[in-house]
């Protein structure tokens, strides 16, 4: 029997590669819509469908499947959720028509959500004490480099299928399913361990950690809200601008670069400053870019500052929200608070662009889906300062005795 520190940088490692395969299958269905739809003869209602199965079934994978690991064991149902995926998006290069795609997708989206309350939830147990929310919060960054591979391969070669998008989007997570079973530790079944999965009500809310549960899912699904809105409407905003093709595809991509570096910046941060002064700066930051971004008008280059700066800050407060989420709940039941967590922001993903869509529905002014973001970062704000003024050490207790055989 061992510690986690032993296991520390490997375990990071090989969570980090997992997750920038999350990053790549999270964006893949979305890139290979315009070549996939003309082919099995989908209109853009139809598609939006396709990407609703895959949100459901992050949304499920997520609370699934961090429950299940405190039950039968992070490494186990982490392998599962990666072969999951793999499999199925596979299976979705075979696409025939739209009732096997939706059925596919959201199999895919079972196992991609099914796997980061895992990753976080084992680089927690298997860092240092001194430096679990900084590498909880440098994994958010695996995600946008997934994405942006995604992004390189189909500059490097634009004649890439979707059929070998959905391919690379399999292999993938299967390699990395291989690397985890034959790399990470063997995690014992928490709940076995010390004898308390217990039930699910006991889990979210027992010892205390109602208030505190309540706290982390308003934030959490605030902030997903808020970065599901921009990543989906920032385009129409600076289209609405009169910026052309180009201006708006180099604009979007400081917007991804921004949220790739954010998460290693902040995780950084968390380990010189107070967290309240770190959470401070990340949501300040929030509120001044979208201020800028509205305020850019025609200037390209304002408008790329403002999104490399809310694409850093947005991000990186997501991140941040990783490591207290880790924190907050104690070894036995840590899986399934944090995947209830992301199941929150999940469903904040899903809802954040149908806010949009109404509000440019009612008014036709891209401007009003980016002024909707202020009320929900300004309730994440309070909702994570008073999240932050209750000691995650003091929530969660001993966490990593026991945790890893060998």
């Amino acid at each position: 029997m061992t510690t986690g520190r032993t296991h520390g940088g490997r375990a990071f490692a090989i969570c980090f590669l997992a997750g920038m395969c999350e990053g790549y299958d999270m964006l893949v269905a979305g890139v290979a819509a315009p070549r996939f739809a003309p082919v099995l003869g989908l209109d853009s209602g139809q598609v939006g469908l396709v990407f609703a199965a895959a949100g459901v079934g992050l949304l499920l994978g997520a609370t699934i499947g961090g429950r299940l690991a405190d039950r039968h064991g992070r490494r186990a149902v982490l392998v599962a959720s990666l072969v999951a995926l793999g499999v199925f998006s596979i299976a979705s290069a075979f696409a025939h028509g739209l009732g096997f795609l939706l059925g596919v997708r959201f199999l895919a989206g079972l196992g991609l959500g099914g796997a980061l309350p895992n990753l976080l939830a084992i680089v927690n147990e298997t860092s240092p004490a001194t430096k679990t929310t900084t590498r909880v919060t440098m994994l958010g960054s695996a995600m946008p480099l997934g994405g942006a591979l995604l992004g390189v391969g189909t500059v490097v070669v634009p004649e890439l299928s979707w059929q070998a998008m959905f391919w690379i989007g399999g292999l993938l997570p299967l390699a990395a399913a291989a690397a985890c079973q034959a790399i990470l530790p063997r995690f014992t079944a928490p709940g076995r361990a010390d004898g308390t999965p217990g039930s699910l009500r006991l889990a979210l809310v027992g010892d205390g950690r109602g208030s505190s549960t309540a706290l982390l899912w308003t934030t959490t699904l605030c902030v997903a809200m808020s970065v599901a809105l921009m990543v989906n409407w920032l385009p129409s905003l600076m289209a609405a601008r009169s910026f052309n093709a180009a201006a708006t595809g180099r604009i979007v991509m400081l917007l991804t670069l921004g949220g790739a570096a954010s998460g290693f910046a902040f995780g950084a941060l968390t380990e010189r400053l107070h967290a309240r002064v770190v959470h401070g700066l990340a949501w300040s930051g929030m509120v001044a870019s979208i201020l800028l971004i509205l305020a850019a008008d025609h200037s390209e280059r304002a408008a790329a500052a403002a999104a490399l700066g809310l694409g850093f800050f947005l991000s990186g407060g997501q991140f941040l929200l990783y490591g207290l989420a880790t924190d907050l709940y104690p070894q036995a039941v840590r899986g399934t608070g944090t995947g209830f967590a992301v199941g929150a922001g999940r469903f904040g993903a899903i809802l954040g662009p149908l806010l949009a869509g109404l509000l440019l529905a009612r008014s036709g002014d891209a401007d009003d889906a980016f002024l909707a973001l202020i009320p929900l970062i300004l309730v994440s704000w309070l909702t994570v300062f008073a999240l932050s003024r209750i000691h995650p050490r003091r929530l969660a207790g001993p966490s990593r005795t026991g945790a890893i055989e060998v």
